[in-house]
């Protein structure tokens, strides 16, 4: 089955990171980025399909385990408890100390991963499938006293024109967006100290090429040695997210604008898509 997901635009980290999500918890998907919204391909309903699994999502130790990346103090615990793929999501060991993800933008009483079981739980209790076909489809419903850890451009309220400091700032968020978008986190690890793409914002890449969720994974490791014409041959466009500071309440994300690219000289010709994308091995470029 093929599904165009109007709901998602390239322009909204939550809507990107919810293309990606899908991607990851369907292994037989494959996601291509040739226009304004993405295109799904899968075998079965996708939308019954994704519903299914959150009952299970809802119960894996990447949820349970911890309330937030500052409680893994000891590394080895973590790697004990939780799949590797998310422990690099969340934190790696530095030459003094653990570095957090970059990804958790809210200060305050917010808890990163507490709220995503808050998202999970709150979706649990509606229409599992008729939220998570809006997610793909749009438009989207926002729900009030929930959010998406800062990541949806459309949902985010400038807390400087508001009379309420950041913490009391009404929250809103797309119950489904936010769930999906939450399971890509894994293609964001901890590389050299920080979230991989971050750069005072999160940098990511959309691709008209159809990639499976380890294509686009090794993909997005791998993104800054890819040469013009590869990234040309493959239809990959890198989109900026800036982070926006919220006064003393951490910041979130803003609209995204597509990377203008400066062309390179004297690269090496690229190889073919496949020759190319499987030499990117995730488990190479994790170091």
């Amino acid at each position: 089955m093929t599904m165009t997901l109007t709901g998602l635009q390239p322009n909204n980290p939550l809507a990107v990171m919810a293309a990606y999500g899908v991607l990851r918890l369907l292994p037989d998907a494959t996601l291509s980025w040739a226009g304004a919204h993405p295109a799904l391909a899968c075998d079965g309903d996708p939308v019954a399909r994704l519903a299914a699994l959150l009952p299970e999502r809802r119960q894996a130790p990447e949820t349970t385990r911890f309330d937030k990346p500052d409680a893994i103090t000891d590394y080895r615990e973590g790697a004990a408890v939780i799949p590797s793929d998310w422990l690099l999501a969340y934190a790696a060991e530095g030459a003094e100390e653990l570095a957090r993800t970059n990804l958790k933008l809210l200060g305050g009483r917010h808890q990163f991963i507490v709220n995503a079981r808050d998202v999970m739980a709150a979706l649990t209790a509606q229409d599992v499938v008729g939220r998570v076909r809006e997610a793909l489809l749009g438009p989207w419903r926002y729900e009030r006293g929930l959010q998406a850890w800062g990541w949806d451009a459309a949902a985010n309220i400038d807390t400087a024109a508001s009379s309420k400091d950041g913490s009391s700032t009404p929250k809103y968020a797309a119950l489904g967006a936010a769930w999906l978008a939450w399971e890509s986190l894994p293609l964001w690890p901890m590389v050299n100290g920080r979230t991989l793409g971050w750069n005072k914002g999160l940098r990511y890449a959309t691709v008209r090429e159809a990639l499976a969720w380890h294509e686009l994974r090794a993909l997005t490791l791998g993104l800054a040695g890819l040469s013009d014409r590869e990234r040309k041959a493959l239809g990959v466009r890198e989109w900026h997210a800036p982070r926006i500071a919220m006064t003393d309440y951490g910041g979130v994300l803003g609209w995204a604008h597509e990377v203008a690219r400066t062309p390179r000289t004297g690269e090496k010709p690229g190889g073919s898509r496949t020759s190319r994308i499987s030499k990117l091995s995730p488990a190479a470029l994790i170091v």
